[in-house]
């Protein structure tokens, strides 16, 4: 006995298909570190703001993020874990309090065999010196850690520019701390963010 598939059938099966290759190639996308590629945004142009700098990396990493006075109120009032996405010697010039150093690009599997204890019931933030190391290695992570912290992960928008920007504290040890340019050409976006730095 031969069964037929009625046109109808066949027409659902087909779109059926396009539909999950669909969802397939969106969820690949998704993982990608960066749909847009590097920064084109010149640090040294006098134009160019901190404001800009955090409106590109908005635009070209697709992660939760949290302004500086959400994360400030966060921390007041609740256990936070703080991801600090910088080289040792940015972080040894000045971090936010009780923040532990992970190396940019670390993976999910890094992140979860040392830090694994960190995560649980409180928010997760990470951050650098302006938001693009942070957003790089938290859309490689994310897919592992979001179910550990419930969702509740985030970059730091403007990262550690716009936090010592707006008046957060940094430390150094027990001493208090700056914020480290991460090279010339930011540094020269610090000294306009925060003259004096």
């Amino acid at each position: 006995m031969v069964s037929r598939i009625s046109p109808r059938s066949r027409a659902i099966g087909y779109v059926a298909g396009l539909l999950l290759v669909a969802a397939l190639a969106l969820a690949n996308m998704l993982q990608l570190p960066s749909i847009h590629g590097p920064l084109i945004l010149d640090p040294t142009n006098p134009k160019v703001t901190l404001d800009d700098v955090e409106r590109e990396i908005i635009r070209r990493y697709p992660v939760d993020d949290i302004s500086v006075s959400k994360l400030a109120s966060m921390m007041a009032t609740s256990p936070v874990t703080l991801f600090d996405v910088r080289t040792r010697e940015e972080f040894e010039a000045g971090h936010l309090p009780g923040a532990i150093r992970i190396e940019p690009g670390s993976s999910a599997k890094d992140v979860l065999s040392a830090h694994r204890d960190q995560l649980g019931d409180r928010p997760v933030v990470f951050y650098c010196a302006v938001g693009v190391r942070s957003s790089q290695v938290l859309m490689q992570t994310l897919r592992e850690l979001a179910p550990l912290t419930k969702g509740q992960i985030f970059n730091l928008r403007g990262g550690v520019f716009r936090w010592a920007a707006e008046g957060g504290v940094l430390v150094k040890g027990d001493e208090p701390g700056k914020p480290h340019p991460y090279d010339a050409s930011w540094g020269k976006l610090l000294a306009r963010t925060i003259p004096g730095s």
